[in-house]
């Protein structure tokens, strides 16, 4: 489904109910932003299809976790592109596997009885292997989507969250969630580093924020949760 439309760029949400990832289209090339949890596979093949997107020329992932490097490289094989994840990133997403959070991690703590479910999470189940992962530099980032791209490192979901805003959207992995409202993610792997990385990515403005889960928002829904004008 076509979310926006800004220039040369196009930005489609070939996600599904549960989890959202993204093609960013410009001009001849078209890039996968995160690939969505083995589970969902088919649905997400299914979605490329009706939006007559048929190929692929590289995937970005915005952190390693299974719920958006799952299908990594089975799409990076059915479309012959590579993978690219940020440094911190890719021994994991070699290994199809994450950091898992300890039961004596302080996000699981705070949480109480409800953080038994944590470690659970599809976010926390090993994957498919991607051997030919790269690291993304902003030259790649660039010769893909243009000059307009900018990678922001986004941490506290994970120490290894990016983010890519392009215009007047922002793509955020897991970085937040709409849910009602603009909700932290399930999962935080540091508190402090989520609330910087919350005030850089308001200070954007987007007119839409795409996060892996929940539908898009804008910075005035962020900012304004009730509706009131600023």
């Amino acid at each position: 489904m076509l979310i926006s439309r800004n220039g040369k760029y196009q930005v489609f949400d070939i996600g599904t109910k549960m989890y959202h990832n993204y093609c960013v289209t410009f001009e001849d090339k078209a890039v996968m932003i995160d690939a969505g949890p083995l589970s969902e596979r088919d649905a997400i093949e299914k979605n490329l299809q009706k939006d007559f997107i048929f190929d692929i020329d590289a995937i970005f992932l915005t952190h390693a976790h299974g719920d958006t490097a799952g299908n990594a490289e089975y799409f990076s094989m059915l479309f012959n592109c590579p993978v690219y994840c940020i440094r911190d990133s890719l021994d994991y997403v070699k290994k199809g596997t994450c950091k898992r959070p300890s039961k004596d991690h302080p996000y699981i703590k705070k949480a109480g009885a409800a953080g038994s479910i944590v470690p659970k999470l599809p976010a926390f189940i090993p994957y498919e292997a991607c051997q030919n992962a790269e690291v993304l530099t902003k030259s790649i980032a660039e010769e893909l989507l243009g000059k307009d791209i900018r990678l922001l490192m986004t941490p506290g979901h994970t120490e290894d969250s990016i983010s890519f805003h392009i215009g007047d959207t922002a793509l955020i992995g897991d970085a937040a969630q709409f849910n009602k409202r603009v909700l932290a993610p399930v999962f935080v792997d540091n508190e402090a580093q989520l609330g910087r990385t919350w005030q850089a990515l308001t200070d954007l403005g987007c007119q839409y924020y795409l996060s892996a889960h929940g539908r898009p928002f804008s910075a005035d829904e962020w900012l304004n949760p009730s509706g009131t004008k600023s």
